[in-house]
């Protein structure tokens, strides 16, 4: 039976005497109670038409239990027993009404949540011509409607956990029973609670937990805007897990190629949607490399330039100053300054100093002599590729660097060897049992359907053997059941 007035007190101490703690206190039938709550979570005219006034009606009553409450009270959402102090401080900071009664033998809580929300509009990133065009919002109840929206299914299932001392983040996990690997949504249910931190300010922190590999220079955990995006994954066995205050959904198990593929891809003809993944593929790997060949062509294999394109550099370069492998290197400094500085700016101011970086500077720069215009030209080009893979923007971009240095030095063998020397790293990571450079290496040639050669919709009979799944039937195709009907006949 709780003491109002000790647990009264209790609580006001636990919040440490902060302003927008509200506590409304009042008599139910003759007894002492009070509402805790904290102000501009909740809607002030639904907590008081629906809670206060019928409360304070009540005649006649021996004790105030969740019975009575339920009977006198409208609600949007059912009223909780909370039998543990630490328990009801947690709701209250959650935003959460918790009832405090005299005489009772627990606490209740009420909720009536109204707050401002960004609506939901399409993400600046994830653009398509021809799709769904909505994104996350910072609301992990939003987000998790939008995807039971779209998989309307009672085998979604959806794991709510807590993370972080301070801030307990709600986390939640979503997945397919019956599609999802058991033992993977088990592995990684564990490392989330494990988790011991202060406080989960994005999606971000969660996901530099769930990577196995802790120093990978590559991004081992998937993320997405776009609601279709991740319950396309979840049909392929993986789980989406949603942060609360952050648009971007994580999905585990995560692939490589998946860098590859877009929403869109699945919205337009197979033809199309296999061209635009091989251009991706070709810009990225242009990008990374390109700096690099050209700097090694100069500084060790210039004979390999085709004659009309060599005479046409040579003037140019005689009077730079810096040796290539500089002049490449500092150009690339300069565009990761430009790029930053017009990212942190304001949109207007960030316009103007684009176009002031990319013409005003590096034509000043060419004339005066301390850079070719052939290394302005590759890095340009170079650093617009990258974007054609914005989720591995930062290891493109490190790689991209350390290449120039490796082609300074070693040339194009050292070139060769530093491209071996990835590929072999990228094939030994391993997160929760699949492969990362999956369907490649190991070679899955079912999976090759959705990897750099997009088949039509129609030939999807079976989920990807990279992932882990509980169910491989994603469909039956036509051909299975021509064939089924065949062998119906034959035996007939």
């Amino acid at each position: 039976m709780l003491n109002y007035q000790e647990e009264y007190q209790k609580i006001k101490n636990e919040f440490c005497g902060t302003c927008d703690l509200r506590t409304i206190e009042l008599q139910i039938s003759g007894k002492n109670a009070c509402f805790f709550y904290i102000d501009g979570y909740i809607d002030t005219l639904l907590f008081e038409d629906n809670i206060l006034k019928p409360l304070k009606k009540i005649q006649n009553a021996e004790k105030i239990n969740l019975a009575l409450l339920s009977e006198n009270t409208m609600f949007t959402t059912p009223i909780e027993e909370l039998p543990e102090f630490d328990k009801a401080i947690s709701e209250i900071a959650a935003g959460e009404i918790v009832l405090l009664a005299d005489g009772s033998d627990t606490y209740f809580r009420y909720s009536e949540k109204k707050y401002q929300l960004r609506a939901v509009t399409e993400p600046p990133v994830s653009t398509v011509l021809r799709g769904p065009r909505e994104g996350f919002v910072e609301d992990l109840k939003t987000n998790m409607f939008m995807i039971r929206r779209r998989a309307a299914s009672p085998k979604l299932k959806i794991d709510l956990l807590n993370v972080g001392k301070y801030t307990q983040t709600k986390i939640a996990m979503c997945f397919l029973d019956g599609v999802a690997d058991g033992e993977i949504v088990g592995k990684i249910k564990q490392q989330i609670q494990e988790i011991s931190i202060d406080g989960v300010i994005e999606s971000s922190y969660i996901a530099r937990y769930l990577e196995e590999n802790k120093f990978s220079l590559f991004s081992q955990v998937g993320a997405s805007e776009k609601p279709d995006t991740v319950v396309g994954k979840m049909l392929e066995g993986r789980v989406a897990i949603i942060v609360d205050g952050s648009p971007s959904v994580l999905t585990l198990p995560f692939l490589m190629y998946e860098n590859f593929q877009m929403s869109e891809d699945y919205y337009i003809k197979s033809y199309r949607a296999t061209m635009v993944r091989l251009i991706r593929l070709f810009a990225v790997i242009f990008s990374i490399l390109m700096p690099g060949i050209y700097v090694a062509l100069q500084e060790h294999q210039y004979q390999l330039f085709p004659i009309k394109f060599l005479v046409s550099i040579l003037g140019p370069i005689t009077n730079i100053p810096l040796s290539p492998t500089l002049e490449m290197l500092l150009v690339l400094c300069i565009f990761e300054i430009l790029n930053e500085t017009s990212i942190r700016m304001p949109r207007y101011v960030s316009m103007a100093l684009s176009v002031v970086g990319a013409i005003i500077i590096g034509e000043a720069a060419v004339s005066a002599g301390l850079f070719s215009i052939s290394s302005v030209i590759i890095v340009a080009v170079s650093t617009v590729g990258i974007y054609s893979v914005p989720d591995e923007i930062n290891s493109s971009n490190l790689l991209r660097l350390g290449f120039v240095a490796i082609g300074g030095v070693l040339g194009l063998a050292g070139l060769l060897l530093g491209s071996v020397a990835i590929i072999g790293y990228m094939c030994s990571i391993n997160s929760y049992g699949v492969s990362y450079m999956s369907p490649f290496a190991p070679s899955i040639l079912h999976d090759w359907q959705d990897g750099p050669i997009k088949a039509q919709l129609e030939e999807f009979a079976e989920r990807p053997y990279a992932v882990p799944t509980a169910n491989r039937t994603r469909q039956r195709s036509e051909l299975a059941e021509n064939k089924q009907n065949c062998d119906g006949q034959s035996e007939e």
